[in-house]
């Protein structure tokens, strides 16, 4: 039974390497992009020059062309780096991506039935330099600087291979890449990948466990089975949208089942970020919940409830979006934070209160509300279903328009300068109909050399100092 499963990962892997680009693929570009960002973001001229191919790759991304979203990308960072246009190679170097099997069975590799390898790819047709490029390569452990294996790939190209590692111990691991001519550096990205021992037989437990106690807490519950069915994914070759550890993703839920044994609630709060889930109206709510180091399990916390845009998930407002910004201004003042996937009839506002609720000793006079794009649309419809709930809300570029809004909830709504049309016309609309409402408190501030994609993150300080400054209901 084994080795036909270890023929069937095999197979798998093949047409995996093969396989169309994924929004799995193209989250790891996001990220780089949102470095490229942070790197040149003090210059309202680089950040003028990226908010044109910004926009493009976000209509390409709602088109279906992601294709055309990744070569966007490329020319976002080329874009903030110089005014000069990008060159073959840098084109050519954005071209390029690298697919890592995200969790592997330690007792396969060791016994040499598999070797962790990375493969390249092309995100897009681009034109070979005459020069090859190189693409080196370290492995490192998480939270670690020594390499535990490095080595380089020549030339870089479409479909060249290399093998990671061969053994290694249980553990979360990072690989760090660089393309390199001539010893320029073009790019530089980082993956991540998970060695678990006795993988298929702790996923085996955990849904045993699931089964003979679907009495125990919702949120204990679906969060051991959403784990579950996260690492059975990524053993198959499927790559989830983040960078969060998946071993770590793995001992917690292990912990939260292991409780339930004793006929305890395993969960104990503590400063942290996870990735869980629960169960509301019938339909699983997946959150990612930062707790900050301020935390303390006898004092009420303020809660900042993030809902993402269209095409994203729970993980865009924890390492897209600024790379996390949310989590830096929260953390500042010590308030927590989650972020629900979105689902229909908005039960991912309902399930992300009430796990919030379990988890943590919330302040229900300081629970905040922030939306971007779609996520700006379900924020107007969560004020007019939960209209006692939230201290404050910022619409970061909202789609839709208000319909209730309670006349003392403060309202700031933001847009980029550099939004598409047809968006901000919407944007302005909203507002406008906002100022009919005669609200006690209502600002809108607009951002120079600000796109759709960046309103996020130039807009979150003021978010919060809005926050800070929102008077009790």
């Amino acid at each position: 039974m084994r080795s036909l499963s270890l023929l069937g990962l095999l197979l798998c892997l093949g047409a995996w390497s093969q396989s169309p680009i994924t929004r799995a693929d193209l989250a790891v570009r996001l990220i780089e992009m949102e470095s490229c960002w942070e790197a040149h973001r003090h210059s309202a001229e680089a950040r003028l020059r990226a908010t044109r191919p910004l926009s493009d790759g976000l209509t390409a991304f709602f088109a279906g062309r992601l294709d055309v979203l990744a070569r966007n990308l490329t020319l976002t960072c080329a874009a903030l780096r110089s005014d000069a246009p990008p060159t073959p190679e840098t084109l050519y170097a954005g071209s390029l991506g690298v697919r890592i099997l995200r969790a592997v069975e330690k007792e396969v590799l060791d016994r040499g039935a598999l070797v962790l390898r990375m493969q390249l790819f092309s995100f897009y047709e681009a034109e070979k330099p005459a020069t090859p490029m190189q693409l080196r390569w370290k492995v490192v452990r998480l939270g670690e600087t020594k390499p535990l294996r490095e080595g380089v790939v020549q030339p870089a190209e479409a479909g060249a291979a290399a093998t990671l590692l061969t053994k290694a111990a249980e553990g979360d691991y990072e690989v760090q890449f660089e393309l390199v001519q001539n010893d320029t550096v073009l790019r530089q990205w980082k993956q991540t990948f998970s060695v678990i021992s006795n993988l298929a037989a702790r996923l085996e437990a955990l849904g045993r466990a699931a089964e003979s106690h679907d009495d125990a807490d919702p949120v204990e519950r679906m969060t051991v089975l959403n784990a579950r069915d996260v690492l059975q994914g990524a053993q198959q070759g499927d790559s989830p949208e983040t960078f969060y550890p998946l071993l770590r993703l793995l001992q917690f839920a292990e912990r939260l089942a292991a409780g339930w044994e004793t006929g305890k609630s395993a969960w104990r709060a503590a400063p942290g970020d996870y990735w869980m889930a629960t169960l509301h109206k019938e339909r699983k709510v997946a959150f990612r919940l930062f707790i900050p180091s301020q935390f303390k399990p006898n004092q009420p916390i303020p809660l900042v409830v993030a809902l993402h845009g269209a095409g994203g998930n729970e993980h865009l407002f924890f390492e897209g979006y600024g790379l996390g910004i949310v989590l830096k201004e929260a953390a500042k003042r010590g308030w927590a934070v989650i972020a629900p996937r979105a689902e229909v009839n908005l039960a991912h506002v309902g399930g992300a209160l009430e796990a919030a609720q379990r988890l943590l000793p919330i302040d229900p006079k300081r629970v905040y509300l922030m939306g971007h794009s779609m996520g700006g649309a379900h924020s107007f419809a969560a004020v007019a279903q939960f209209p006692d709930r939230f201290r404050a809300v910022a619409i970061f570029a909202g789609a839709g328009q208000p319909a209730q809004i309670p006349h003392d909830l403060p309202v700031l709504m933001t847009v980029g300068e550099q939004e598409l049309s047809m968006l901000k016309n919407n944007i302005e609309n909203a507002y406008r109909r906002l100022q009919g409402l005669n609200l006690k408190t209502l600002e809108y501030k607009k951002y120079d050399a600000c796109d759709h994609l960046m309103i996020v993150r130039e807009a979150m300080a003021d978010a919060f100092a809005f926050f800070d400054r929102a008077p009790a209901r």
